[in-house]
């Protein structure tokens, strides 16, 4: 029993100290700058160079999430119509889409 007592008792100790111990929070990821959008556009203004995008998560299959993106490239918006698939990258710098390309049929 003694044997038992002296293996459980610093584990027990160790469970305790994690457990009091003070959590520290996650800070921030301010390193990412950019991230990939994907999905069906919905609404295309090229007078004011904005887009709206219902992407490809599972709000937007919902039909329950729609964004407005402003085109960093408003000439990237030519020909696209309600309906066309498309892939962009969103930068936080100065919050526009970039590279916006109509997706390949089958994607």
């Amino acid at each position: 029993m003694r044997g038992c007592v002296r293996v459980l008792l610093p584990g027990l100790l160790a469970l305790s100290y994690a457990a009091a111990a003070p959590a520290r929070p996650l800070a921030p990821r301010t390193d990412i700058r950019e991230h990939r959008v994907r999905g069906t556009v919905v609404r295309v203004r090229p007078h004011s160079d904005v887009v709206k995008i219902r992407q490809d998560n599972l709000l937007g299959r919902l039909r329950v999430q729609v964004k407005s993106y402003r085109v960093r490239e408003p000439g990237a918006m030519v020909g696209l119509r309600p309906g066309d698939r498309i892939t962009a990258v969103f930068s936080t710098r100065d919050d526009m889409l970039h590279r916006v390309r109509r997706a390949a049929a089958g994607n």
